[in-house]
């Protein structure tokens, strides 16, 4: 069954992206004074209720300290959300600790999702980032160049923003690094669009390289967000300021269960999907949004003269790796969620393909099919009860849904010296969560086989693949944080109409 856990904790990042956009990062001249003053300015301290949909959800707490010579920003989102009648409570905190002059020292990132815990650390030099990123007890290591351009700290937009709102700007555009995303370069652009929905707020409309959509955020007169709405599909995602007490209180409930919203059910049903060979599925926008899929693995698509497009999937269709993917060393390596270099992960994979009497020469293709075959068997309970786990943890738990299923396979190829990556859609269901003929959000598995990318679904029993998948994004699963390669699913989630116009046998 589907299980969209990964855009749980992506709607998690998102909200900490969105929600606190004036609280880092901008581009301007003459602003380190204001800078180097802000250990003497008072501290902020904001709480806020976050809603989806008009059902509350969780808190978010935002924090701003001097410590001596340093400044500490800190932000803290959880939330609780509903899944088939499951529940699931996701939470990112990030503190960036920087000295007086705006100079970055430390950046660290934890995530919760379920039983699942991660935490990365950054420390900068002048040259460099070094990179710990810890998860079920094992930590990675690892140096990453330090950001390009001219980008600004937390504590610098804290000051420097709110200065240039003061001067009467309209708009104002800045660059920054998003904490939540493994210190991803991102552009920002506030506008000033006139009088917020409070009395004495000003609302600015801000948007940004992250994520697709803007968020409207009204200002009061000291600079601090009194509300913020970010407009999606599944509902409005809305943060308004209170007290602490107020928003634990609101935000103990998990009450929007996004696998209901985000289902896209069927006019008729279409079980040959299953079974069938090749199909051709009309999928439209709702709001009227110009879609674009990924042209991989068994996927194709064109643009549909009626409006949307038609997406064509064939069985056995494979797309060329690019030089450029060729070349990427991200799709071998070893990551917290695909943990390839662990024993248990190199043990287990050898154990999958030793049980289908092959070895590590023989062909890559009987390799992958063998791997994945095993990993429908070996993930013995298929269920919603784990939040988006590890390689290495799903090989001792034997516990899992779709994301489990495509992360234990990713891992074990990777093993096998087979580069692999993550796949991110919808797939056809003829019964789920208490519905029928629908399609429900679902990530599978694509590896590099004879040079090409093949699709992988270790969730299947009869068959490694069926034309019932619907792609909307891969990524190579190498930071335990948001995924850049995810980012688009936010602009589809619960905003897609589906027809499936032809199926071959």
């Amino acid at each position: 069954m589907p299980r969209p856990e990964r855009w749980i904790a992506i709607a998690i990042a998102f909200c900490a992206v969105v929600v606190s956009s004036n609280a880092y990062g901008i581009d301007g001249e003459n602003q380190t004074t204001l800078v180097r003053q802000s250990h003497r300015e008072s501290l902020r301290d904001s709480w806020f209720i976050v809603s989806i949909g008009g059902s509350n959800c969780g808190w978010m707490h935002e924090k701003f300290e001097s410590l001596g010579d340093r400044i500490q920003t800190s932000n803290d989102i959880r939330m609780t959300l509903g899944r088939a009648g499951a529940s699931t409570t996701v939470r990112i905190r990030w503190k960036f600790t920087e000295s007086s002059d705006g100079t970055p020292i430390e950046c660290e990132v934890q995530q919760e999702s379920g039983s699942e815990v991660s935490r990365t650390i950054y420390r900068f030099s002048k040259t460099e980032v070094a990179v710990d990123e810890t998860a079920g007890g094992r930590t990675l290591s690892r140096k990453m160049p330090y950001p390009e351009g001219i980008w600004w700290t937390p504590a610098q937009v804290e000051r420097n923003i709110n200065a240039r709102r003061k001067e009467g700007a309209t708009e104002i555009s800045y660059r920054t690094v998003d904490p939540s995303s493994g210190l991803r370069i991102i552009d920002m652009v506030s506008k000033r669009m006139g009088e917020g929905e409070a009395k004495k707020t000003i609302r600015w409309v801000t948007t940004n390289s992250a994520v697709p959509m803007p968020t409207e955020e009204d200002i009061d007169g000291d600079g601090e967000v009194v509300m913020s709405r970010t407009k999606m599909a599944i509902g409005d995602m809305i943060a308004r300021r209170s007290s602490e007490t107020q928003a634990k209180k609101a935000g103990s409930n998990g009450g929007v269960d996004l696998i209901d919203r985000s289902m896209v059910s069927l006019a008729k049903p279409c079980p040959e999907l299953l079974n069938a060979r090749h199909t051709k599925i009309a999928v439209r926008s709702t709001n009227g949004d110009a879609l674009s899929f990924p042209a991989s693995g068994a996927q194709r698509f064109e643009a549909n003269p009626a409006g949307g497009i038609f997406v064509d999937v064939e069985v056995g269709r494979t797309s060329p790796v690019t030089a450029e993917e060729l070349a990427d060393a991200r799709y071998l390596a070893s990551s917290i969620l695909i943990d390839a270099k662990d024993p248990a992960v190199i043990a287990l994979a050898l154990r999958a393909v030793k049980s289908a009497g092959l070895n590590e020469s023989s062909p890559v293709a009987d390799r992958t099919e063998a791997l994945r075959a095993f990993v429908m068997r070996f993930i013995v309970h298929k269920d919603l009860a784990t939040a988006f786990a590890g390689a290495s943890a799903v090989a001792q738990s034997k516990s899992g849904d779709c994301s489990e299923h495509a992360v234990l396979l990713a891992a074990l190829l990777r093993a096998q010296g087979i580069p692999s990556r993550v796949a991110s859609g919808m797939v056809y269901a003829e019964e789920f969560a208490g519905k029928r003929d629908v399609f429900a959000w679902h990530m599978w598995t694509q590896a590099q086989v004879d040079g090409a990318w093949i699709d992988l679904d270790a969730t299947l029993s009869s068959r490694s693949f069926h034309p019932g998948h619907l792609l909307m994004a891969t990524s190579a699963q190498d930071d335990a944080q948001l995924d850049a390669d995810f980012s688009n699913l936010l602009s589809t989630i619960g905003n897609v109409s589906i027809e499936v116009v032809h199926v071959d046998r």
